[in-house]
């Protein structure tokens, strides 16, 4: 999760039990610092301008005996485009720090800079400056920046009572993925008989969703609310419903989750819904939409609408969910990956 803008500065202290190590330490910063722009998943500098900033610890986001420099490349490019997309701005700029353990060749870091280039690439971004230096483990840092999309932008702080809770891809694929590396299945990342592909490919490889944050704006404009599921889908339902001071209802099963991570979550003997809500690094979009223009939308069938609804936001001050229309067990925050 980057530091960036909260428009409202609100809180609902109701969700205060609910906030992880990380949320809470930001929550003191702000303080600390009089932060006015911190709080969404960018800071929006003079109305047109977004700015975020990501940084990736060997040990703590990735190992290196489990992925390549390539694919560290393009995870620490792609996360910080994720910020932009839940933002629904169109990013332009990176900024590449990389701090060096003893021994990092000229190959280790060319093979480094050619997975953050072809991310860059893709996305059309150009790697504008940076920084190298020494340091006991590899680290890298990146800052990017971008536009305000040109139909609006969306921050975390739009949501309203009646509005539909949206969210796009599937949840709980990338710590299927994080799994499958660790038991030592990394060779099925590029297998095609469905033995992981998906779930590896969401973790090594993710994918931010800035077509379909574009096609969300434009829909909306500046109307509703946006984040990315960095932190897992149920750090992301707190996040909105405190900067809103709202409640929501949320349908359990009706998280898209792949079936490969169901597979996946059965042989770890786990419950894929909590892979779902607190896996993390899903990179994909929740947001929540007016319900009219969400009904328009719908109309228009898949192919033109890359979002599914969850949930609803509700006037109370909990996060209620069901599971195939029975109540289900509160959201458990403890299970959230800690940065800290």
């Amino acid at each position: 999760m980057a530091l960036g803008q909260d428009s409202t500065m609100k809180t609902a202290s109701s969700f205060a039990e609910l906030l992880t190590g990380e949320q809470k330490m930001i929550d003191s910063i702000k303080g600390w610092v009089g932060g006015s722009l911190i709080g969404d998943d960018c800071a929006l500098i003079s109305s047109q301008t977004l700015v975020s900033t990501d940084a990736l610890v060997e040990g703590v986001h990735f190992r290196r005996d489990l992925m390549s420099l390539e694919e560290i490349g393009w995870k620490a490019a792609a996360v910080n485009l994720s910020d932009i997309a839940a933002m629904a701005g169109r990013p332009r700029y990176l900024f590449v720090t990389v701090c060096a353990p003893a021994g990092f060749s000229q190959n280790d870091f060319r093979s480094l800079y050619e997975g953050i280039g072809s991310c860059a690439r893709q996305f059309r971004v150009s790697i504008a400056g940076g920084d190298i230096t020494a340091s006991d483990q590899l680290m890298l840092s990146l800052t990017v920046i971008g536009d305000v999309h040109e139909n609006g932008c969306l921050t975390r702080s739009g949501a309203k009572p009646g509005d539909v809770i949206i969210a796009t891809g599937d949840f709980g694929a990338s710590r299927a993925g994080l799994w499958q590396l660790l038991a030592g299945e990394a060779s099925k990342r590029n297998s095609k008989d469905g033995g992981g592909s998906h779930t590896l490919g969401k973790h090594i490889h993710p994918m931010p969703r800035l077509s379909e944050a574009w096609m969300l704006v434009g829909k909306t404009g500046s109307a509703g609310a946006l984040m990315d599921a960095s932190d897992g889908l149920a750090d992301a339902l707190v996040q909105l419903a405190r900067a809103n001071s709202v409640g929501m209802m949320v349908e359990l099963g009706s998280i898209p989750i792949d079936a490969q991570t169901k597979k996946i979550a059965a042989q770890a003997g786990v419950d894929p819904v909590d892979w779902a809500l607190y896996g993390g690094e899903d990179y994909e979009l929740v947001g929540c939409i007016d319900a009219n223009v969400w009904g328009e939308w719908r109309k228009e069938g898949s192919k033109n609408n890359p979002f599914v609804p969850i949930g609803i936001v509700t006037d109370g001050v909990s996060i209620d969910l069901t599971r195939y229309g029975s109540p289900a067990p509160p959201l458990d925050m403890s299970k959230c990956f800690q940065h800290l």
